[in-house]
């Protein structure tokens, strides 16, 4: 990692990156070159079940973001900006006092009833045609008319998604940040905003839905109280959905490449200047969102490390901290010494989607392959592994094809990236060379797009790509020959 100082990088600034499973603030001095991260403060999150069903724990996660941020302020002088990512989809209800109860999970079970009544009024067939956007549940489209149905909505003021709600507890104006909004089933094509004709014809209020901003745009200042006293610190909307994030920070050199990110979730597409809506792309499950310049990530989604996650809950070896942590390495470690498998399962199957007795679920699908599920977690890891690698190779040359992309390299990158089962996996299996790195890149993408909006970096997503391969260290797996 480079050596950069105040004097050689003066723009300091803070990442709030937020995940399914965990959440980090990083915070960095980014150059005109290079980008050096000088603090990572990580925290947990996790949903709880009350009687309403499956949510978030916002305000606990706001509180560890700022904690996180002061911690990082205290160790270094103040933060030019603060960018906030994160997961899409889910979002929190604004009533006239404030945050109406704690924001549904997207897992939770609610849109099984709201998904059909969507379809009866807005077919998804005609809408992928329109828009783009594939039809899944865990879009906010599906979970604002569960909403509806349960008349939670009749106190509601506004809704603000995920990313932009911590932003706006930090100072930010009430605002929705284009990237995330692509993703809602609600939005125009090519990043023009919502689509009022389908809140409309869905009985949503138009109230409801904030103004969009593109990324890069300066929102609002940190309020006094949370950071040092003084501090005159800007939000800046960045791309905020946790993937668009994460492909700013793909270490690309041409257009001839493909992406994996791998977190809680796996996305496996190209970035494109068009949106693909052809209905064989969208009989085969893919949709197009918005990134940030006019890009579009033409992708999959299906589960990523959320399967591990999971196995690793059931085995109480979920525990976070060191002990956590070396136990889990532990297993890695012995899965790389396990063959591969001789039967491996679709890791897009949708039975994997919902928490609980995941590794039954594995077993079934197992089962019904011919197999036997191996009784060693370290076989099983390799089994998940193994698994998703097999899946992203059908999704790459999928999306290759629908794209008409000529992927000479796949980058991998977000946590998925640590793993050289997985990278190997891919590599062996799409016959394509893979770039491994970084797995910080949704933080990274943050960064780098506040210093851009504050005129620290150039202006080309090149430039933003050639700060990344200039200050992280990436590993490059071959595919295996004969």
């Amino acid at each position: 990692m480079p050596d950069l100082s105040p004097d050689s990088a003066p723009f300091r600034a803070a990442a709030v990156d937020l995940g399914g499973s965990s959440g980090r603030v990083v915070s960095a001095w980014v150059g005109a070159d290079r980008l050096r991260i000088d603090g990572v403060r990580r925290f947990r999150n996790r949903a709880f079940t009350d009687e309403l069903g499956l949510r978030w724990d916002a305000q606990r996660l706001f509180r560890d973001a700022v904690t996180g941020l002061r911690s990082l302020r205290a160790d270094g002088p103040p933060f030019a900006s603060v960018g906030v990512d994160a997961w899409s989809g889910d979002y929190g209800l604004l009533a006239y006092d404030g945050l109406l109860d704690a924001p549904f999970h997207q897992r939770d079970a609610r849109t099984e009833r709201s998904f059909p009544i969507v379809e009866a009024i807005l077919p998804a067939a005609e809408s992928f045609r329109e828009t783009g956007v594939t039809a899944l549940p865990i879009m906010t489209i599906y979970q604002l008319m569960a909403d509806r149905e349960a008349g939670r909505l009749d106190a509601v003021r506004r809704m603000l998604l995920m990313p932009d709600l911590l932003a706006h507890w930090l100072g930010a104006a009430e605002l929705a940040e284009l990237t995330n909004v692509s993703s809602t089933g609600l939005a125009l094509a090519s990043g023009r905003g919502w689509d009022r004709r389908r809140i409309d014809a869905l009985g949503l209020a138009p109230t409801l839905f904030p103004e969009t901003v593109r990324p890069g745009t300066v929102t609002g200042r940190v309020k006094e109280g949370i950071l040092a006293p003084g501090d005159g610190t800007d939000i800046t909307a960045v791309a905020s959905h946790d993937t668009a994030s994460a492909v700013v920070a793909v270490p690309a050199q041409d257009e001839n490449f493909a992406f994996v990110s791998c977190g809680t979730w796996m996305l496996t597409g190209v970035e494109i200047d068009h949106i693909v809506t052809s209905e064989r792309a969208r009989a085969a499950g893919f949709t197009n969102e918005l990134g940030i310049d006019g890009t579009v990530r033409f992708l999959r989604i299906a589960a990523g490390l959320w399967l591990l996650n999971e196995c690793f809950r059931e085995w109480g070896m979920d525990g976070w901290g060191a002990r956590g942590t070396s136990a889990r390495r532990a297993v890695f470690a012995r899965a790389a010494a396990v063959p591969v498998p001789p039967v491996l399962v679709d890791t897009g199957d949708p039975r994997l989607l919902r928490p609980g007795q995941m590794s039954a679920r594995i077993a079934e699908l197992v089962e019904e392959r011919g197999g036997v599920l191996p009784p060693d977690r370290a076989a099983v890891v390799r089994l998940i592994l193994e698994s998703l690698g097999a899946f992203v190779a059908r999704q790459l040359d999928e999306a290759a094809a629908l794209a008409g992309v000529d992927v000479r390299v796949v980058h991998l990158v977000g946590g998925g990236s640590e793993s050289p089962i997985l990278a190997q996996a891919v590599a062996d299996r799409s016959g394509r060379p893979v770039v491994a790195g970084p797995s910080e890149a949704t933080s990274l993408g943050n960064l780098l797009v506040q210093a851009r909006a504050h005129g620290v970096t150039g202006a080309d997503l090149g430039d933003l790509r050639r700060i990344v391969r200039a200050s992280v260290r990436l590993r490059r797996y071959e595919p295996a020959r004969g």
